[in-house]
């Protein structure tokens, strides 16, 4: 499952994010020849990993990281208004709080099948769209490998060039290549038509509640996840009784999970007094009838 994380959750992934930085380094700068991204404690992160990038990764059922890749809001400083705006010569791009920039895609197990077969990179964009279209982002933009961009013609994809290809490399030892900006239109049609083109019906997103998170084989849809992430955000306080009451809902026997789902039903029968667990739970509860993929 792609698991989504933020400032409000990473602290449920232990050092999982150091683990992806390290990683990024080997890809990179150790596997890629990236130089200039080189750090002397081997972490690959630079200005665009902060409090406001997103973070989205593919983890196996035992948390190795298999894949990943970061969303940054358009409506502060990004890569293509920076380090490559020089590059954007046919349109200026996007810069509004509902346009996305992506970056740093990487994989590290391409040999790697999900259970229904599928490769990472079809689960991470999958991951990455679903989420888009649940938070209304418009439109993702980044820059890629010209391969890449010919490659995404296969797509039912309206991806756009905000320039024409552009080389880079050469200095500090750094191998050549060529890439260009890009904008990527997301909207539920879209998603509807890549999955059906990679044949994945249902979703993709885990809850994100790091280790605890259940079914950890099990994509809930989207508007699940916000809500849980939501909760997250407005209530600090309760996330470790919400991953704790994850878990077990993962660990139990059937009956047990369905005896539990129907003490929280007969609580919000009875009206019981508002507290903000039992309301999160409830919400699960109405989520989450089995584990079976939603």
């Amino acid at each position: 499952m792609i698991h989504v994380i933020n400032k409000y959750n990473q602290h449920l992934y232990g050092g999982i994010l150091e683990d992806m930085f390290r990683l990024r380094h080997k890809v990179f700068v150790e596997g890629r020849g990236w130089h200039r991204l080189a750090k002397e404690d081997g972490l690959e992160r630079d200005e665009f990993d902060n409090d406001d990038t997103t973070y989205f990764l593919k983890l196996s059922p035992d948390f190795r990281i298999l894949g990943g890749m970061r969303m940054y809001p358009t409506s502060v400083p990004t890569q293509l208004n920076t380090i490559f705006k020089d590059t954007c010569t046919l349109a200026a791009p996007p810069c509004a709080q509902d346009h996305y920039e992506w970056s740093r895609y990487f994989i590290v197990e391409p040999e790697y099948r999900s259970a229904t077969g599928k490769p990472v990179h079809y689960e991470l964009y999958t991951g990455i769209l679903e989420y888009a279209v649940a938070t209304g982002i418009e439109s993702l933009s980044g820059f890629i490998e010209t391969a890449t961009f010919v490659r995404s013609g296969r797509m039912p994809w309206d991806m756009r060039q905000l320039g024409i290809p552009y080389e880079y490399g050469g200095s500090h030892g750094e191998p050549t290549g060529y890439g260009l900006p890009i904008q990527l239109d997301v909207n539920r049609t879209m998603l509807r038509k890549t999955k059906l083109a990679w044949r994945m019906v249902k979703p993709v997103l885990s809850l994100s509640l790091g280790e605890h998170s259940p079914y950890r084989e099990v994509g809930f849809k989207p508007e699940v996840v916000l809500q849980m992430a939501d909760f997250i955000k407005q209530h600090a306080e309760y996330v470790g009784i919400v991953a704790a009451f994850a878990e077990m809902l993962h660990d139990v026997d059937p009956d047990r999970r369905d005896a539990t789902k129907d003490i929280i039903a007969g609580m919000e029968a009875k009206k019981a007094p508002p507290r903000p667990v039992p309301a999160m739970l409830g919400q699960r509860e109405t989520a989450v009838p089995s584990p079976t993929i939603q």
